[in-house]
């Protein structure tokens, strides 16, 4: 019975997690490979992670209150900043830029 109960709230807890999927995004002047822009945004507790190449560059809370929050960050010496808000039917977008030029639109 007790495994059951853990088993059952491991299920709870990683079904609440949403990921938006990824988006490529190469800064000006960049010759490099483009940036994959990531995001997971935990449904019960309004975390929102954004990851650019598998690195965790935001790690925040969207307010309980409005779903809303602005966050920021940094990638490779670049200032990386996601102004995210939830809609009336619960979806949430998060704009990503890097430095100051819009990068992604994650959607949870």
């Amino acid at each position: 019975m007790k495994n059951a109960l853990i088993a059952s709230i491991i299920v709870l807890l990683t079904g609440c997690a949403t990921s938006a999927p990824s988006q490529n995004y190469r800064p000006a002047n960049y010759a490099g490979a483009p940036w994959n822009i990531t995001g997971e945004m935990d449904q019960f507790t309004y975390a929102v992670i954004i990851k650019i190449n598998n690195q965790i560059v935001i790690n925040n809370t969207l307010s309980t209150w409005s779903g809303a929050g602005e966050f920021s960050g940094n990638y490779e010496g670049k200032a990386v900043t996601a102004s995210c808000m939830t809609d009336m039917n619960s979806k949430t977008n998060c704009f990503v830029f890097a430095n100051g030029e819009k990068a992604a639109t994650l959607t949870f």
